[in-house]
């Protein structure tokens, strides 16, 4: 599991590189063809879709590396034991959110495959939305992981990391 994780892992930092990427150059194409008073209307669409999917694949390497939200107030104050059970309440919580995520998403991708962008009308809708439920079941993944190890930390009574 922890191959497929971190596997997952790359592919998604990867991802969210090359659509960040894709980003800044369609808003650098967007100005230019404004400075040059060329009419461009497909590069807002572009940036704007890119622009989601690289946030969202950026949010699960957090969830990942456990960036994500957090009350640093106690994860400072526990240490050891309480730390993994701080740990596992807290990817409790957040996995209460992601599977629905998924589930929704994957509601969502369904329902809108079907429309077009409007500047680019031979792309479907359903691959912008394609990024919650691969989202929302990479974060599950992780944070399965995350329960598990701290699960193991607390079985075995080492301090948790």
């Amino acid at each position: 599991m922890k191959k497929l994780i971190k596997t997952l892992v790359r592919l998604q930092e990867t991802l969210g590189m090359l659509l960040l990427s894709v980003f800044f150059l369609a808003i650098l194409v967007q100005i230019a063809a404004r400075y040059l008073a060329i009419p461009l209307l497909w590069t807002e669409e572009v940036a704007n879709y890119t622009f989601i999917w690289a946030v969202f694949m950026g949010a699960s390497v957090m969830v990942h590396n456990k960036a994500h939200f957090a009350f640093t107030f106690f994860s400072d104050k526990f240490q050891g034991r309480k730390g993994a059970f701080y740990d596992v309440f807290l990817s409790t919580v957040l996995i209460s959110f992601t599977i629905p995520m998924t589930l929704y998403g994957t509601t969502v991708v369904r329902e809108f495959w079907d429309y077009n962008w409007i500047t680019l009308p031979w792309v479907k809708m359903g691959y912008t939305w394609l990024c919650l439920p691969i989202t929302g079941g990479a974060m599950t993944l992780y944070l399965a992981g995350h329960i598990i190890e701290d699960i193991r930390v607390l079985a075995s009574g080492e301090a948790a990391s």
